[in-house]
């Protein structure tokens, strides 16, 4: 009876009577490499030379090298791809811990060919659980302060260090928000008096209105939150 192999973990499950005065080995690299890396592996994955969609690899083997099997390991820190990125992963049953990061594009997770999806924001770290068909957000820390001096489009979770001390410049909010995503607005330079701050509403409303929304006050600070539709963005501090 030949050897078979776990449906989650890909651990190598030795037949009766199979591999004798040998099975240490297996069981071994089982434990060292197939178990250590689920529960506290940690793998980058350099996407510079790889194409979206990229399918983490999954392999019935166990071996000392975690690209063997990226789909295994606990956690995983995506680095280098210059757009925005969709990963692949088994449709399986599995925990991650990962890592966006770029501090401009977005990593899209998805279950098999065309499961569902869950976008990871640039410089964002999540805690991700799947049960094969569904993802569950377990925890997610945000983004680090940014300091922008011109024209930018906003990330949800975005925390933003407003300088326009050399000129007035415009924040476009993110285009398709889900409702409770934040973005926040600090008066850098203590200048948006002199040069004008404007936060650009990207098609939808912000405070229930269909209009940009101009920001004149010194030392202003302030985030919106999405509330849907019918209010758009609205300010959770004045």
């Amino acid at each position: 009876m030949t050897s078979t192999y776990s449906s989650l973990l890909q651990l190598e499950l030795i037949g009766s009577g199979d591999q004798a005065n040998a099975w240490g080995n297996t069981t071994n690299n089982n434990l060292q490499y197939g178990l250590e890396y689920s529960i506290t592996g940690v793998y980058t994955k350099n996407l510079s030379a790889a194409s979206s969609p990229y399918t983490l690899t999954v392999a019935n083997s166990i071996s000392s090298a975690q690209s063997d099997n990226e789909n295994r390991q606990s956690a995983i820190i995506f680095t280098g791809h210059g757009s925005n990125f969709i990963i692949q992963v088994a449709a399986t049953q599995k925990t991650y811990f990962l890592r966006n990061d770029s501090s401009a594009y977005t990593i899209t997770m998805r279950l098999g060919g065309a499961g569902n999806t869950y976008v990871i924001q640039p410089s964002t770290s999540v805690f991700l659980a799947s049960d094969g068909t569904n993802w569950y957000n377990l925890q997610t820390s945000g983004t680090d302060w940014l300091t922008k001096t011109t024209t930018y489009t906003a990330f949800p979770g975005d925390k933003i260090f407003c300088n326009t001390t050399s000129a007035p410049f415009t924040i476009t909010l993110p285009a398709a928000p889900a409702v409770g995503d934040e973005v926040r607005f600090v008066d850098l330079a203590s200048t948006f008096d002199t040069n004008n701050l404007t936060i650009g509403r990207n098609s939808l409303k912000i405070n229930g209105a269909t209009a940009d929304l101009t920001v004149a006050t010194e030392d202003a600070a302030f985030s919106l939150v999405y509330s849907g539709a019918t209010y758009g963005w609205k300010l959770t501090e004045k």
